[in-house]
């Protein structure tokens, strides 16, 4: 098979995924092409035109889903494949999806099941994988040697505080109610049971009496606000109290603002920039006794990258518990949480029971060989691509 890899947006995925392409035995050409808007341009088209009058590709591969490459392939008769590696996925318009070219791969099975009962028989369920022999090159280095550490953003609240600011006061106690019922729990089923049309269109409303102007989100922007804001808070609270309890506690991240930057290092979290996905931060999974994985509360089911980059080369991780795990991990291969204090507890307990810890480690790590190779998540995609031509 000749596929084209375009990578649109600086993915993780892509040096991994050409990897295995080739591996395989396919011929891969992999060009980069930061595509600031998913609907394309004039650019985007001429760049595009240019690639397929040079090679006779059969599949064009991309991880998450263009509408601008989905058009481009339908009019050319050519296979598209879209892993999509973001939950909510970001797709705004229906209007491409059903094109018979397409094939479009979720990694969480929620989202799935959301665009399969819309009626798309074109979207597959495909959780992400890890590219186990790169990552088992990898060793444990004394530069990021720590008890416990974080790798990903804060996230924000600002968007949360904007909107429950101007709600009515019954409103913005309802809102409170939710976030403090859903912190104690793993996921974001109690959001998505009381966050209802009628109560957004209640918000709506009394934005809409404040201004002719004022702001009218829908359910699923109100719902991001809320998972992002949850998020930053759980995140905000692991660190301050893994570092609080004595245990060197380190966050890295390509930004932080001063608010929480004096937060976290009031407490004693040491904080270092971003790290290179693919050579620094293997080292900083093997070196870091444990390593945090609390999940965006907007994916509601599915198993995040950082579970399988973890896991994949060898180091422990402590996450929030997410549905599909249930369908691969025994509980001796993986540690999870539901709230705060719970992982608190655990990183308490795993700390004190190194022998524990690392047994723990190494059946996480056999799980993902066996479940989440790259491999393996590239030979479902030609499959699937091929089958029905």
């Amino acid at each position: 098979m000749n596929i084209l890899l375009l990578d649109l947006f600086g993915s993780f995925l892509t040096e991994d995924m050409q990897y295995c392409i080739k591996k395989l035995g396919h011929n891969c050409k992999s060009v980069q092409f930061i595509l600031a808007d998913k609907e394309g341009n004039d650019e985007f088209s001429s760049f595009m035109k240019k690639e397929l009058s040079e090679g006779s590709f059969d599949i064009v591969l991309t991880t998450n889903y263009y509408p601008a490459v989905a058009r481009i392939c339908y009019v050319n008769n050519i296979v598209y494949c879209a892993w999509v590696y973001d939950s909510p996925p970001e797709i705004q318009s229906l209007e491409t999806l059903d094109y018979s070219t397409n094939r479009i791969f979720f990694f969480c099975r929620y989202d799935y099941e959301s665009y399969k009962n819309q009626g798309f028989d074109n979207v597959y369920y495909l959780p992400l994988g890890a590219n186990i022999e790169r990552l088992s090159s990898f060793k444990a280095i004394d530069k990021y040697q720590c008890d416990v550490s974080l790798v990903g953003g804060l996230y924000h609240s600002d968007s949360f505080l904007g909107l429950k600011s101007i709600m009515a006061p019954e409103q913005q106690q309802f809102l409170e109610a939710m976030v403090q019922v859903q912190l104690k729990h793993a996921g974001s089923m109690v959001l998505d049971s009381a966050l209802t049309e009628d109560f957004v269109e209640q918000v709506c409303r009394h934005y809409k009496d404040q201004s002719e102007m004022a702001v009218q989100p829908n359910k699923a922007q109100l719902f991001y606000s809320i998972c992002a804001h949850i998020t930053h808070m759980e995140r905000l609270a692991l660190l301050r109290l893994s570092a609080g309890n004595g245990y060197s506690t380190r966050l890295y991240a390509s930004s932080v603002t001063d608010q929480n930057r004096d937060l976290l290092t009031s407490q004693g979290v040491e904080i270092h920039g971003p790290v290179n996905y693919g050579r620094e931060m293997p080292q900083v999974f093997l070196s870091s006794k444990i390593n945090l994985n609390p999940t965006l509360r907007a994916n509601r089911t599915g198993i995040p990258l950082r579970v399988v980059d973890v896991l994949g080369v060898g180091g422990f991780l402590l996450t929030t518990h997410q549905a599909e795990l249930d369908d691969f991990f025994f509980e001796d291969e993986i540690a999870t949480y539901e709230c705060v204090e719970e992982a608190i507890e655990k990183i308490d307990y795993y700390l004190s029971h190194e022998s524990e810890r690392v047994l723990l480690a190494a059946k996480g790590h056999e799980r993902a060989k066996k479940d989440f190779s790259f491999e393996d998540r590239i030979k479902a995609i030609m499959y699937i691509a091929t089958k029905s031509r």
